[in-house]
């Protein structure tokens, strides 16, 4: 059974996930229409016709995607990849691990993390497009389905996840208590989320990416050409504020001696500026390890709405 934290300001419930639909991705459908005219979602992929890349054949392919110049050229036989038009099935990789739960003000980047992700998964059940969720550090994962039913089941993990944020373990559950997870704990579950998923099909790492990136970098550089990663970079509120000038207390450990942190007049100046380079710095490293950052569209309404 999983442990939930008390009920504050800052807890995730699950008609905050419903309400991330918005209006507008209900559609406008007559009564006892499933989906709109024309449209019936298949187990197979529409193929597109714009030239996505050339990779090497694999058992499998269709003959006639052939590409005999690149063949010619590198000895090994090469096939044309296209870009596909329909259904692209998505996994989100939700980073629910304890640094989630840092919030200077308003509310923890995991509940932005929650909200974001339940935007996109509105988004995939408005195009019919299966949608999965594996949250980290937990195991189990659910796999990508279309539906629903399947939205509602990943708000229910979503908000279940959410609760043992920062919740104390359970009496007797010491060896849980001492498991945490390792830097490459997200890097694995992207690998793990791939598993699951089709050539070309997406996955979308929502978290703010403070650890070390090199064991996510490295999952990505073996996925490049058979699965999209992307990534949502979840901030917490003191990128956009400056901090007041003045002194601050903060302790390093528990058992160490409380110190003071100053900020000064020109530290508080140069706060946007240094919060840009950070962003620039994160952006970067991502994009050189193959992993596009994408902007969900809502973010600010929802954070806003959040805050109220």
């Amino acid at each position: 059974m999983r442990a939930r934290s008390p009920l504050t300001p800052a807890s995730l419930i699950l008609p905050e996930l419903v309400a991330a639909q918005g209006r507008r991705l209900r559609g406008t459908l007559a009564p006892g229409e499933r989906f709109p005219t024309g449209m019936r979602p298949s187990r197979r992929r529409a193929q597109g016709v714009d030239l996505d890349s050339i990779s090497p054949y694999v058992v499998g392919d269709d003959l006639r995607f052939m590409d005999w110049r690149a063949t010619a050229r590198t000895g090994r036989a090469q096939m044309k990849r296209f870009v596909a038009e329909s259904h692209l099935a998505r996994i989100l990789v939700i980073d629910f691990r304890p640094p989630m739960g840092f919030a200077t003000a308003e509310h923890p980047m995991a509940k932005t993390a929650a909200l974001l992700a339940a935007r996109l998964a509105w988004e995939a059940f408005k195009l019919h497009e299966p949608i999965g969720l594996f949250v980290v550090p937990e195991d189990d994962a659910i796999e990508p389905r279309r539906g629903r039913g399947q939205v509602i089941r990943i708000l229910g993990r979503l908000v279940d996840s959410y609760a043992v944020i920062g919740a104390k373990p359970a009496p007797g559950d010491d060896v849980a208590a001492e498991k945490k997870p390792g830097e490459d704990a997200l890097g694995l579950a992207v690998d793990r989320a791939a598993a699951t998923l089709r050539r070309g099909d997406e996955i979308t790492i929502l978290s703010d990416f403070g650890a070390s990136l090199e064991p996510l970098a490295a999952v990505a550089r073996k996925l490049a050409g058979h699965r999209v990663v992307r990534a949502v970079v979840i901030e917490d509120a003191i990128y956009d504020q400056p901090v007041p000038v003045g002194r601050y207390p903060i302790r390093v450990t528990h058992d160490a001696a409380r110190v003071s942190a100053v900020v000064t007049r020109a530290g508080a100046a140069r706060h946007r500026q240094a919060a840009e380079e950070i962003r620039g710095d994160l952006r970067r490293a991502l994009g050189q390890a193959g992993i596009q950052v994408i902007e969900v569209a809502g973010a600010a309404f929802l954070a806003e709405r959040a805050r109220r």
